[in-house]
């Protein structure tokens, strides 16, 4: 009576280990290739440098102004500037050593007891910042010889800033979720491109070398894609988590990573999730096209509707940055296979309501699952005829 079930056991895990063998099979010959390796690390190059971007373009601390300070309010206008910031404040005790640093070079600009001293007239922009920090800084002097302490003054000159109230439920106009937003859809793209034209490659390749006819007399058609499928998506799963993880570290080094809206983080990490269904969907097509033809430069007549279907994609994607609230951005986010790109991309620069992600998530699942049953009958009825290219519909009618 324990016969059978331990046979069943023996014949599920022959049969796993066949798929696994594929998988690894393709993990050592397409990931470890120098291709691929070289690829990696320029891509994540890219996505460093992207995640740097809006603190490069934000400025820093270099190039700051020098200035020299003296005189009466000296001390009140070196707490304005550096509450300004991007200045280089340098006090001296004399109006007259303040000058002499401006003739020699030491400082650009001076100001001391009501005057500006500059060897050139200095920057209109700069001047009004001086103008203004020596303006408060007089006040402040000015507050403290009527007797206020510190802290009312403090809070005299502190008053409380605008309350920005935004209407569009979501929106943001941030630069740096708009940043997160397009290294998102740049990454869905890349790692789904890639494999699935290596896919559909690996499965001309075998074809036309003939190898695919020995493979099949120990391997069942299921194997072969399955795990060509799997081997690709371990390889395109490293350098996905990679990405996120450099674009993340990234983030949080430049000090980028907390001034971004609440989730995206999350947003950023569920890209992994978006990606693994989109995969299956994908790929299985993929292996399931690549069986129709038996020559590698007929290869882009068959795959040119999905690559068509990741570009569209991903075009939608770029709109979504710009229009993540209007009504095309909230269908392209739903409907399959566009929802792949485009729901992680809108998820990341505004709020998305919970029924949208999940409807957009039932949805992909269900394509997936069509596209895994339609690539697997194309490959199991194509993958062994040779000759010129199947139309889809003659190799749906082929005898599996």
């Amino acid at each position: 009576m324990t016969a059978q079930p331990n046979g069943t056991r023996h014949h599920e895990t022959s049969r796993l280990r066949g798929l696994m063998l594929v998988a690894g099979r393709e993990i050592r010959v397409r990931g470890l290739a120098k291709s691929n390796i070289v690829s990696l690390i320029v891509t994540v190059l890219i996505v460093g440098v992207l995640a740097a971007l809006p603190t490069i373009l934000g400025g820093g601390d270099e190039g700051a102004e020098k200035i020299g300070l003296a005189g009466t309010n000296a001390t009140a206008m070196e707490s304005q500037l550096n509450a300004m910031g991007g200045f280089d404040i340098t006090m001296y005790d004399t109006v007259g050593e303040a000058e002499k640093a401006v003739e020699d070079g030491t400082v650009d600009t001076a100001v001391a007891d009501g005057k500006l001293y500059s060897e050139e007239n200095p920057d209109q922009g700069l001047q009004t910042r001086l103008d203004s920090a020596w303006q408060a800084a007089a006040v402040q002097t000015n507050l403290h010889e009527a007797g206020l302490s510190d802290a009312e003054i403090a809070a005299a000159l502190t008053p409380r800033s605008l309350e920005t109230i935004t209407l569009a439920e979501g929106a943001t106009d941030s630069v740096t979720s708009y940043f997160t937003g397009l290294v998102i859809s740049i990454i869905m793209f890349m790692m789904l491109m890639t494999p699935v034209q290596y896919i559909a490659m690996g499965v001309v390749e075998e074809k036309s070398s003939r190898i695919v006819e020995i493979l099949l007399t120990s391997l069942k058609p299921w194997q072969l894609l399955g795990g060509k499928v799997i081997g690709l998506g371990v390889i395109s799963l490293v350098n996905l988590v990679a990405m996120v993880a450099v674009g993340l570290g990234v983030s949080a080094a430049t000090g980028v990573l907390s001034d971004l809206p609440p989730g995206t983080a999350s947003a950023a990490l569920s890209t992994i999730g978006w990606w693994l269904i989109a995969l299956v969907l994908f790929g299985t097509l993929a292996g399931g096209v690549g069986s129709l033809v038996s020559r590698q430069e007929e290869s882009g007549s068959v795959l040119t509707p999905l690559i068509m279907s990741l570009t569209l994609s991903y075009i939608g994607a770029i709109f979504t940055l710009n229009a993540p609230t209007s009504t095309f951005a909230q269908v392209l986010s739903i409907v399959p296979p566009f929802s792949a790109i485009t729901m992680p991309t809108r998820m990341a620069i505004t709020t998305v309501p919970t029924w949208e992600i999940v409807t957009a998530i039932g949805l992909l699942v269900l394509a997936a699952a069509g596209a895994l049953a339609l690539g697997s009958q194309l490959y199991k009825r194509s993958v062994l005829y040779t000759g010129s290219r199947l139309k889809l519909t003659e190799a749906l009618r082929r005898a599996a």
